[in-house]
């Protein structure tokens, strides 16, 4: 029998989150709502001083989780909304945070909007009207913004009522008859369908050229994209549906890009079981859209005029290659000006950790630092993707490396497998994995499971029309080459794996000639001693900056 912590078992029963610990075993988002109660009670119960600001967003972030692990859920998911609210003003109240406030009055209107017949809806209301009732004389600002919000969708525009009288009596009204309507419903409606949620806001990265916008949910689902053409005063939009989906009321406010492809993207319920995200766009040439595991994210890539085109003068220093074609970046005259260095994992993602405790994210940030400071020696300007202990997204990584301009793309990586006598040194660019070896690579640089790798792979396969491709794959092979044939003078034991190709997430939409190099087996005891070494991580970054150096020289 498994054993229940009192604390956990009476915070269970003092909110109510579910019947029995045996049901607080079982049901996942029940689970979830009582550690966050959990945790709420003892911040709240026996700490003598005020709790800091960032306790009071970690309780939230709790209730978050288990609100989006299950948003359906009858018991927890309106009183984990609840409590969101009540967290985000207590902590208002304290440290009077207008983002607080803001965020206090969303969840309780999201409370109010999706279960106005649960009897903690009444208690919403009550908290939206004295939100706005106890918003003092020096913040107006922030009374401005939480009447927009809380009372927009529910106002029709007369000003002679007292604001905060109006919202009670108007939402009052708005949760009578959507009862009503969810009663009618409930008659003729089939069972319903679990819903995912939109996790966030809509994230984007963009330049005058490129723009990169993610939309993460909480489980994987179907979408579709649709163009609309301009109409009248309208200009052209392009439209994604994600199906059986929600979206709180947070993420709904529209975003302000207005960096000369898109002006703007918006995402709201379009119906009870559809989110529909709108890009209103001016000069965007083409776009592509695909999806991403592990958490599940939809990808929009949108571009605009290629920045760089063919001149005569140019054409004069073109070269052939070996096998008498000519290759893009030949064609173009282009050298390298900008390189894009991804120090791999990070933050919370330590990536590999070898035998005596070295972690993979601390000997690529060492390793990215140093490649850095010989390009830069040798010319180049170079950009970090994080020069600190920082977890970034993969899809972000990318994102950094297209709007920063990049002319070439490098991650560094340490390896590990479960065979500890494995080693060596390989490199890899995009493309479809075909040996069990890469799939592997692949699925831990990607975090997900070599069984989807599969699925990544189909995704892969529409999105490889890019001369990139084959840039990379020689700018891997000249990289490889210096990196092996410059190791081997000083570590005769160097093994040479080769260049392979794999589908990493981080090289995907990659505007540039992109590899991920995986400067040895952290796994390995020998290797892990010498990726400890400042002086082997030095001759590791000079072969790297050679072979870039190499690669740039063999453009011109």
């Amino acid at each position: 029998m498994k054993y229940f912590s009192p604390l956990i078992a009476l915070t269970c029963l003092f909110f109510g989150a579910m019947a029995s610990t045996a049901h607080c075993a079982t049901d996942l988002t029940a689970k979830r709502y009582s550690q966050a109660a959990a945790h709420y009670h003892t911040m709240v119960g026996f700490k003598k001083q005020t709790p800091e600001r960032e306790q009071w967003l970690y309780s939230a972030s709790l209730f978050k989780k288990a609100y989006e692990s299950g948003p359906d859920h009858e018991v927890v998911a309106p009183k984990a909304l609840y409590m969101l609210g009540k967290v985000y003003n207590k902590s208002f109240q304290h440290y009077r945070q207008a983002v607080d406030l803001k965020r206090s009055a969303d969840y309780f209107e999201d409370l109010v909007y999706y279960f106005p017949d649960h009897d903690l809806a009444i208690g919403g209301m009550k908290h939206l009207r004295q939100l706005v009732m106890g918003t003092s004389n020096g913040q107006e600002e922030e009374k401005k913004e939480l009447l927009e919000t809380a009372v927009a969708s529910y106002s029709q525009g007369n000003d002679s009522l007292d604001p905060a009288s109006f919202l009670l009596d108007r939402l009052k009204e708005h949760a009578r008859e959507r009862s009503g309507v969810e009663a009618a419903k409930k008659e003729s409606a089939p069972p319903a369908r679990s819903l995912a949620m939109i996790t966030g806001p809509v994230r984007y990265w963009s330049s005058d050229n490129y723009t990169r916008l993610v939309i993460e949910t909480s489980s994987p689902v179907r979408y579709k994209e649709h163009m609309l053409r301009p109409q009248d005063d309208k200009s052209r939009r392009l439209y994604v549906d994600l199906f059986d989906t929600r979206i709180p009321r947070t993420y709904q406010n529209p975003v302000n890009i207005q960096d000369g492809l898109l002006t703007r993207s918006r995402a709201a319920q379009f119906d009870p079981s559809t989110t529909r995200v709108v890009l209103d766009m001016t000069s965007v040439e083409r776009y592509k859209i695909f999806s991403l595991l592990e958490p599940f994210r939809v990808v929009i890539d949108v571009y605009g005029q290629e920045a760089k085109e063919l001149s005569p003068r140019r054409v004069k220093r073109r070269k052939r290659s070996s096998n008498g074609s000519y290759s893009l970046a030949q064609q173009l005259g282009l050298g390298v000006k900008t390189v894009i260095i991804d120090a791999g994992h990070g933050g919370k993602d330590p990536g590999a950790i070898g035998i005596t405790g070295l972690r993979e994210k601390d000997v690529s940030l060492r390793v990215a630092r140093k490649v850095s400071r010989e390009l830069e020696r040798k010319g180049y300007k170079t950009i970090l993707t994080r020069d600190s202990d920082t977890f970034i997204p993969l899809e972000e990584r990318t994102a950094i490396a297209n709007t920063k301009g990049g002319d070439l793309f490098i991650s560094i990586h340490a390896n590990s497998a479960p065979n500890r006598r494995a080693f060596g040194l390989e490199t890899f660019y995009l493309s479809l994995a075909t040996t069990p070896e890469e799939r592997a690579a692949a699925a831990m640089e990607n975090a997900i499971s070599t069984m989807q790798i599969s699925a990544l792979q189909d995704i892969l396969n529409s999105l490889m029309k890019n001369a990139k491709i084959e840039e990379s794959r020689k700018m891997a092979a000249v990289m490889q080459g210096s990196l092996i044939s410059g190791l081997q003078q000083d570590f005769p034991h160097t093994r040479d794996l080769g260049v392979k190709k794999a589908p990493f997430i981080v090289l995907i939409g990659a505007n540039m000639p992109a590899v991920l190099t995986e400067i040895g087996f952290i796994s390995n005891r020998a290797e892990e001693k010498r990726l400890r070494s400042s002086t082997y991580l030095n001759h590791l970054a000079y072969h790297i900056a050679a072979g870039v150096d190499s690669y740039s020289r063999s453009l011109r």
